[in-house]
């Protein structure tokens, strides 16, 4: 829904600066020298598109990884001869998938709750009695997932810090505030059409910094991926107690 309010205020914005009556440059003027600065604005606009995505691709890759972990670790737990140990591993995991889904993303890395609850998980696992082979057995499954799941999570709360660097950010606002000063100087005959293709223009090139601005703060793993596998552990669990 933001991203539609976005939109419609990036559309209202570029309209007005279109209205501009102030007229600089020719199309002949212009044409080369805003067709090499457009084409390194997309090359850059492309590029930092890609490493945010890469970099959410990353962190949902990691929450499958770690949400199918933890459910194996709860699956496996539940046939333990130490039932003490199985109910802290459950009451954990499931404390823990039900507060993540909480946590936005800026807050994450310093969520000590979190952090806590995880650990606690840890030493619940540790904790488990051993008493015979069966057991064994289930500890060594239980104990490879839980290297999974660390390390899944040590991938998020890494990605989660990962930023587009601040040069980057400058390079694309530079060459965005030259590309729309351009368009918005340049005399052409038809005014209406000027208008609308100046505006569409100056839209998009506003609108590609939105995009990369919300995938590069991770807002769009808030409602995308971020919630729905940590809401599926605590299903499987409260399933199973009824």
């Amino acid at each position: 829904m933001k991203s539609i309010y976005y939109l419609i205020l990036v559309v209202i914005f570029s309209s007005l600066i279109s209205l501009n009556t102030y007229r600089f440059f020719s199309v002949d003027d212009m044409r080369l020298f805003l067709t090499v600065i457009g084409l390194i604005y997309g090359l850059m606009s492309a590029f930092s598109i890609n490493n945010a995505w890469e970099k959410f691709s990353k962190i949902r890759d990691a929450i499958s990884d770690e949400t199918a972990s933890l459910k194996a670790i709860y699956i496996y737990s539940k046939y333990l001869s130490d039932k003490v140990a199985f109910n802290k591993i459950r009451k954990t995991i499931l404390a823990y998938c039900s507060d993540v889904p909480r946590i936005e993303w800026a807050e994450y890395f310093n969520s000590k709750k979190t952090h806590e609850e995880f650990e606690k998980l840890i030493n619940s696992v540790a904790g488990i009695e051993i008493k015979d082979t069966k057991d064994g057995k289930l500890f060594s499954d239980i104990s490879g997932e839980l290297r999974d799941a660390i390390a899944s999570r040590n991938t998020q709360l890494i990605m989660s810090q990962t930023k587009i660097s601040s040069l980057q950010w400058t390079l694309n606002i530079f060459l965005s505030l030259i590309l729309i000063m351009g368009l918005t100087f340049i005399a052409t005959p038809n005014y209406s059409t000027f208008i609308f293709v100046i505006a569409s223009m100056i839209a998009s090139i506003i609108f590609i910094l939105v995009v990369i601005h919300e995938m590069d703060s991770l807002k769009i793993a808030d409602s995308e991926v971020y919630v729905s596998p940590y809401e599926e552990v605590v299903r499987l669990i409260k399933r199973d107690q009824k």
